[in-house]
């Protein structure tokens, strides 16, 4: 079984470049097909595209992904020449996430998203001639986008197709023989898997499912758009439980990565500032960093505000969000930021439990990744994460998508970038 690898690594490999005739020969305004299948193969298999990550925000002063956008509108271009059946965007398709805390436009949903598509008009309508040309285009919800409706993104999108589990959430299983599963993958993490147990002396009788992160992403988004100018605070020491209290170990980790968080990501505001204001999903209401911080209280138990001893719902929350195979929880959150956690349960959640899944493609991590597994298998398995469309991906490439082609008997996977002159690189194998 190869092991699983960061998507770093793939800068250091070979790999195959494809190339395409340049746009300013095209005799017409249609754009060139990608190379993506072999030219004498009969289309019998299902042709499945897999991207993800797109995050296309409401203000380009401050979303990840502003000159990229330009090469999204043409790989979908080119997608509607390429003979596919399908198009699946898993997850992190509008951003609702990273937005600083400074930002003072619209809140209510309806009209937050109606903002960040009309933002990215081209890329809109780029999908929507996708769709019209008879390309099924299929919709799993990510994290960043999880309070983007079912009915909000049929009428920004009229004619996709969306994939939804729980609120927040989608598992999608396709392919000819149903052996493939798509999802995000946010559903593992502490951090970003939906809550609906949490925060109710703030929220209520409302279905409120916003989880920790989207608090961690505002701070960082603030940081990062204000250049990480702020100065370090200085912030409560919690000291480590015993190792035989599981229950204050996970209250540790949850500690130990918000700490990391405020002092990796400082924003211009005090500790106990009420700047992050919230109007939605339930919240009215104004927080600082002090809400999100655990501390010592004076039971003796480490916990905070928001998310008050969250570790104890964790259990209930992997029930709710339909997690196979349940992960402790001070492990979950200590590894909430490494990427390979997220790959590892392509395995564990899929490939150890149910042998007629042979292919999990999660996005997520933003670090593109291909691993095949066959030892104690009754198939090859293969594993791909589809990476992210952000113009500054520190984690690995950019601009990747997956390739499958899933016939009656066999299936073929490829991980692949696109660049901006329309070339196409495979980077599936070492």
């Amino acid at each position: 079984m190869k092991s699983l690898k960061s998507g770093l690594l793939l800068s250091l490999v070979p790999v195959l470049i494809v190339s395409l005739a340049a746009c300013a020969a095209k005799p017409t305004n249609q754009a060139d097909s990608l190379p993506l299948w072999e030219n004498d193969a009969a289309h019998t298999a299902s042709r499945v595209v897999v991207i993800s990550d797109l995050h296309l925000g409401i203000d380009d002063s401050f979303s990840e992904t502003t000159k990229n956008k330009a090469a999204l509108v043409s790989f979908l271009g080119q997608l509607n020449s390429s003979e596919i059946d399908e198009l699946v965007i898993d997850g992190d398709l509008f951003d609702q996430w990273f937005v600083p805390v400074s930002y003072t436009g619209p809140t209510e949903l309806k009209a937050f998203f109606k903002k960040v598509a009309e933002n990215n008009a081209e890329i809109v309508a780029a999908l929507e001639t996708l769709i019209k040309s008879g390309v099924t285009v299929t919709y799993v919800p990510g994290n960043h986008d999880l309070l983007l409706t079912d009915e909000l993104l049929a009428e920004l999108i009229p004619g996709i197709k969306q994939i939804r589990d729980v609120a927040g959430l989608g598992t999608y299983r396709t392919g000819a023989r149903s052996e493939i599963v798509i999802e995000h993958g946010h559903r593992y993490n502490t951090f970003c898997a939906p809550d609906t147990l949490s925060n109710k002396e703030f929220t209520g009788a409302y279905p409120s499912i916003l989880p920790p992160g989207y608090f961690f992403t505002r701070v960082a988004a603030t940081s990062v758009a204000e250049g990480k100018s702020a100065p370090q605070l200085t912030l409560p020491e919690v000291a480590k439980p015993a190792t035989d209290n599981i229950d204050q170990l996970g209250a540790y980790a949850y500690y130990q990565t918000w700490a990391g968080t405020i002092e990796t990501f400082p924003i211009n505001a005090g500790f106990t500032e009420p700047v992050i204001n919230l109007d939605v999903d339930g919240y009215n209401d104004s927080f600082a960093l002090s809400d999100l911080l655990p501390t010592l209280q004076a039971d003796g138990t480490i916990s905070a505000a928001l998310y008050a001893n969250v570790q104890r719902r964790w259990d209930a929350l992997q029930d709710a969000n339909g997690v196979a195979v349940k992960l402790p929880y001070a492990e979950a959150t200590a590894r909430a930021q490494d990427p390979t956690f997220c790959d590892e349960q392509a395995v564990t959640q899929y490939f150890n439990v149910d042998p007629t899944v042979d292919i999990v493609v999660f996005g997520h991590t933003h670090v593109p990744v291909y691993n095949t597994f066959s030892q104690g298998y009754n198939r090859e398995k293969t594993y791909v994460n589809s990476g992210t469309w952000i113009d500054k991906n520190l984690l690995g490439a950019d601009m990747t998508f997956v390739v499958i082609e899933s016939g009656k008997d066999t299936s073929a996977v490829r991980l692949m970038q696109y660049a901006a002159d329309g070339t196409i690189t495979d980077i599936s194998q070492p």
